[in-house]
């Protein structure tokens, strides 16, 4: 797994790699199989973790399909809103030094 901008400053935690997942995905709902292979990480880890960012508000249930519940960022919650301005700004300084040519874009 190729550790984001996000998670190089944020720290690479089990919470943050749940994070770091759905924000890269924001906007679309993952069931807890999808979030625990898109974080590789166990589907037990994932559901130790997954009640405390729903408690927290970070995360949310959005529509069942079936009998499998679908999970999504709250981009409401003030956590998320500062994580999602964050990455926002690591974007805008890595495009910023591809342009200045500091980064090497691959041909």
């Amino acid at each position: 797994m190729k550790k984001s901008m996000l998670l190089e400053v944020i720290g690479e935690t089990i919470v943050n790699r749940v994070v770091d997942f759905l924000i890269e995905g924001r906007g679309l709902d993952y069931s807890k199989t999808d979030i625990a292979d898109g974080c590789e990480i166990s589907r037990p880890t994932l559901y130790k973790v997954l009640p405390v960012l729903i408690k927290e508000g970070i995360v949310k249930p959005t529509r069942t399909l079936g009998n499998v519940q679908l999970y999504t960022l709250n981009e409401a919650n003030e956590k998320v809103k500062v994580l999602l301005k964050l990455e926002e700004m690591l974007l805008k300084k890595s495009f910023e030094e591809v342009g200045m040519g500091k980064i090497k874009v691959p041909a």
